[in-house]
């Protein structure tokens, strides 16, 4: 049937199917049902569809170097939390150096060798105190761990203080002779000390070097005072050797600290002090109860 409007006369529509309607009801119904559920979900998560849009990758927090803060005192300070320094951390055939859980291994496996790590400040030094905490893992009788002292750059010139595997210590001075050849003067030692504490156990080793007088102090007692005059002033550096026909030696440094003492100052005339007295303020208490008692008179 034809239907007339505005004078046209138009094809009557197609009647909707039932079937077609009822479909697209329920899809409307499903997609309202389901955007519901999903903001219900959300929101019962505690979130929100704005949040979640607008949400990136979480930034990274930057992993901080932990370091130990150095004593007022201390020219040179480690306690090797890790190696922000730049200790060298090489390693060779029989040579290992290791850096982990707060501590510097040295290991030496050569017989007849000697393994030498130099403060990495490259500091050259005159009149100091050094402390070096350290312990001797695994050594022979014949083996050693130490210092050098007011060393050249080649430590052919130098004081050397061992700490041996037979559980004594010494103070020795080295030097070239004229076909450079090593020449080994034994200034002290080697002998024993009750301060000295035995393989696998800690000790404190101290050194005071002030003009020509070394002194040396082991965990806190003063085990040797020495007057030399050939060198004045160099490097310092930790070291291991091994005897002739050694098993190895390991040794664990947990700190090292080098301490400088003030110059010589005057106090007014009218002062408790006379005049050349001693200052140490800027050294530890030991430092400057223990140039007090032994080495003042060094600085002057």
């Amino acid at each position: 049937m034809s239907i007339l409007v505005g004078g046209n006369v138009q094809a009557p529509r197609p009647k909707r199917s039932p079937k077609v309607i009822v479909i697209v009801c329920l899809i409307a119904l499903l997609l309202a049902l389901g955007s519901g559920g999903i903001f219900f979900l959300l929101k019962s998560r505690g979130h929100s569809i704005s949040i979640l849009a607008s949400a990136g990758t979480p930034t990274p927090t930057p992993t901080r170097i932990s370091t130990v803060t150095p004593p007022a005192q201390a020219a040179f300070f480690d306690t090797f939390v890790n190696n922000h320094l730049g200790w060298d951390l090489s390693n060779g055939a029989g040579y290992i150096r290791t850096l982990a859980n707060g501590m510097l291994l040295l290991t030496d496996t050569n017989p007849g060798t000697t393994l030498v790590e130099s403060l990495p400040n490259n500091g050259i030094y005159n009149d100091f105190k050094l402390t070096v905490d350290f312990s001797i893992v695994k050594a022979d009788k014949n083996d050693s761990a130490g210092i050098y002292v007011r060393g050249d750059n080649n430590l052919d010139h130098d004081y050397r203080i061992d700490i041996n595997g037979d559980n004594t210590f010494d103070v020795a001075k080295e030097q070239l002779d004229a076909h450079n050849n090593l020449l080994v003067t034994m200034l002290d030692g080697p002998r024993s000390n009750s301060a000295l504490k035995p393989l696998g156990q800690q000790n404190a080793l101290t050194v005071i070097m002030n003009g020509t007088r070394l002194v040396l102090l082991i965990n806190g007692t003063e085990v040797s005072s020495i007057t030399d005059s050939d060198y004045s002033t160099g490097q310092i550096a930790l070291f291991t050797r091994t005897g002739e026909g050694s098993n190895g030696i390991t040794v664990a440094i947990s700190r090292v600290e080098v301490d400088l003492p003030l110059a010589p100052s005057v106090t007014p005339a009218d002062g408790a002090e006379s005049a050349g007295s001693c200052h140490l303020a800027s050294g530890s208490p030991s430092f400057r109860g223990n140039l007090a008692k032994s080495s003042c008179d060094m600085l002057q």
